[in-house]
């Protein structure tokens, strides 16, 4: 294959990048004066690249592949090897290697030329993103230009052909859903940004022949990592990730989005300081800070990954800018009410968004999803009556904010339904009705979400203005609340409307979580007009426990015949010979308390430890992916005591018999201690237990 011979000044870049790889001084050469740009500020053929300040060509700065000139910084502050081979040169990594073709003026593979485009690839060869391209092959693609949020456009190499021969791997970017999780409540925030981020990255030079194009008469290549590759993400994310690593190690709190990064501190002054720490070490890597769209003045409220943070007032919501958009495109379709799929999707993508923040947003763009399944490219049809009102509902609801922070649950209902009926357990008060005729008809997923919608709607004012917690041993019943609906069914959807809105008026926000048939035996029973399960541990299986950990004082969830312990506390209003009745109804203090709680009330049993003095012996399923189990987790003061032979020891009294599928069921024994405070001692030592 024909290579042609590289000019001067690219024989001159080979030789100082090969020494400077083997970790060799830089030659001691006389180099052409066209060359001399490319070299960091302050670093002459006889220094060393450790430091930058401004580099210019001509009075611009040099972004081209710059990471390279900065490798034994990375190298100094330990990057693995594996990001310091990025920064020496991205070998592009294609699972099958594309054809290349002789390098000519292709027409069909031609840049259009245009003003804007000229003043993009001007400035891109001014800062050394675009380069003059003299091997005789290679393989071409076109430039276009992409608008951006300022109005202004960026350049994208379209690379969709080159693309097939790569394989890129999943990986996951930090999405505004993790940033709640990221922020504290009165959070002072700062972010930084980087200027033409992917384009420090350079690119091998064996490599530049696969981003060529062709523009204006002339061949040229990008030097550096392009918008629009598809491994591209993946590569610049694990070099600011690793950046982000290194600030955490120094005591920062940041979240990176490939070239964003946000810090959070409750000080400001020390906010302003890190700020300063990380402007220095990206500058040492080779980084050039963007500071224009950077604000390093902290401050209460951010934007953020495109939504307004407000971690004081507990408050997110779209920044004005994205309000507009959202209401020139919703405008746009009221006004012509008519769509194809093409303008469908583009809402639905700019709705999807904005229901991360507008409350009950997911839920007002299901309707729209189902009538943008009907339809078909470039086939114009009139908008459904279903999408002009919920379009409607967006226009006037765009400026709505929602809280940051996950509120704390007051109430935990279990729900369950049968062929005979519904049931419910609120708080350890239990309810249940009938199906009627209509009813006995429905099917089971409806009427699962019914007992849901019954549970709620029969106390309403106790619930007013709280946070309740649904658990559901239905999957789909779980995955509709949480979705705010789905698109499979209308009448589902239909129920979600229903609830969600009711709660809505009465200021409920509801959650759900999926709860393992077995655990939900209380509901169940409700449902199928059932006694309660009295379940009950005889000796052999709490006799261990007592001899490690103390014989408990009282039994808070027992009846006459199941406590195992004199003193007892019982849901039965009747039993006369009880403490007293509800568990919930004191607060806790006891030097040594049994906690054997329904399964379903574990939540709230960690509820109201919160509030508790004492030792607490709590005896919980084992199951890993329960959204509970991290919290008990903390609180732990020992490592849990399994509980084994449940198939001899443990008994329902109401049937005289072991539970139904208790050969599925792990018991384990915690030993907690009440109190807010006490978490955090728990964390610590579960740390060091488990």
């Amino acid at each position: 294959m024909f290579h042609a011979p590289l000019p001067q000044h690219r024989q001159w870049t080979c030789l100082f990048s090969a020494r400077e790889k083997k970790g060799c001084r830089p030659l001691d050469l006389d180099l052409p004066r066209s060359l001399v740009p490319l070299l960091p500020p302050g670093l002459s053929s006889t220094s060393s690249p450790k430091r930058t300040t401004v580099d210019t060509r001509e009075g611009t700065k040099v972004v081209g592949g710059r990471l390279r000139f900065f490798t034994d910084s990375w190298i100094r502050l330990g990057a693995p090897p594996a990001l310091v081979k990025i920064i020496s040169g991205y070998s592009i990594p294609f699972s099958a290697r594309p054809p290349l073709a002789p390098l000519g003026i292709s027409p069909q593979f031609c840049t259009p030329v245009s003003p804007e485009m000229s003043a993009h690839i001007r400035s891109m060869q001014a800062t050394g993103v675009l380069t003059p391209i003299h091997t005789g092959s290679g393989f071409l693609s076109r430039m276009f230009l992409v608008p951006k949020g300022d109005g202004s456009t960026r350049p994208v190499l379209n690379l969709k052909r080159l693309n097939l021969f790569l394989s890129p791997r999943k990986f996951q970017l930090v999405s505004q859903f993790k940033i709640p999780s990221f922020l504290q409540q009165g959070d002072y925030l700062i972010k930084l940004d980087l200027s033409q981020a992917y384009f420090h990255v350079p690119v091998k030079e064996t490599h530049q022949r696969f981003l060529a194009l062709s523009y204006n008469g002339t061949l040229l290549a990008m030097t550096c990592l392009p918008f629009g590759l598809a491994t591209a993400p993946q590569a610049f994310a694990s070099l600011s990730n690793w950046v982000a690593s290194l600030l955490r190690k120094r005591g920062m709190r940041v979240v990176v989005y490939l070239d964003d990064f946000c810090l959070a501190n409750q000080d400001p002054l020390v906010l302003k300081e890190q700020g300063r720490q990380v402007v220095l070490l990206l500058e040492e890597l080779g980084w050039i800070v963007n500071f224009p769209k950077s604000s390093l003045t902290p401050s209460p409220a951010l934007q953020f990954l495109g939504i307004m943070w407000d971690p004081h007032q507990d408050l997110k919501w779209l920044p004005l800018v994205k309000q507009e958009v959202l209401r020139n495109l919703i405008l746009s379709l009221l006004h012509v009410k008519v769509w194809e799929l093409d303008s469908a999707r583009s809402l639905l993508g700019h709705l999807g968004f904005a229901s991360f923040v507008i409350p009950l947003g997911r839920l007002h763009s299901r309707r729209v999803q189902r009538q943008a399944m009907r339809l078909r490219p470039l086939q114009p049809v009139p908008i459904h009556s279903s999408v002009l009102s919920e379009l409607d509902w967006w226009l006037s609801s765009l400026d709505l904010k929602s809280n940051i922070f996950p509120r704390r649950f007051e109430f935990y209902i279990s729900t369950d339904a049968s062929d005979l009926g519904w049931g419910a357990q609120i708080n350890n008060i239990p309810q249940a009705g009938l199906w009627s005729k209509e009813q006995l008809e429905w099917h089971i997923n409806r009427k699962e979400m019914f007992a849901v919608r019954q549970a709620l709607f029969l106390n309403l004012d106790g619930l007013r203005d709280s946070a309740v917690m649904i658990q559901s041993d239905n999957r789909t019943v779980v995955s509709y609340l949480r979705r705010q609906g789905g698109t499979k069914s209308l009448v589902l959807l239909q129920e979600v409307e229903t609830i969600l809105f009711m709660a809505q008026q009465h200021g409920i926000h509801v959650s759900a979580q999926f709860i393992p048939g077995m655990m939900n035996s209380v509901a169940d029973s409700l449902s199928r007009q059932k006694p309660l399960p009295d379940w009950h541990l005889l000796s052999p299986a709490t006799q261990p426990i007592f001899q490690k950990w103390g014989v408990p004082l009282v039994d808070l969830f027992a009846s006459r015949a199941s406590a195992i312990v004199p003193r007892y506390v019982t849901r039965l209003s009747t039993d006369r010979q009880a403490l007293f009745v509800d568990a919930f109804s004191r607060d806790w203090d006891f030097p040594l308390a049994w906690v054997f709680p329904p399964p379903a009330l574990m939540p709230q049993v960690l509820h109201h430890l919160n509030s508790a003095k004492g030792l607490f012996i709590v005896v919980a399923p084992h199951w890993e992916k329960v959204f509970w189990r991290p919290d008990l987790m903390t609180r732990a003061i020992l490592p849990p005591i399994p509980i084994t032979g449940l198939d001899k020891f443990l008994i329902d009294l109401t049937t005289g018999k072991p539970p139904p599928k208790v050969g599925s069921l792990l018991l384990e024994a915690w030993l907690v201690q009440g109190g807010w405070r006490k978490q955090l001692l728990g964390s610590q030592l579960t740390n060091s237990c488990f």
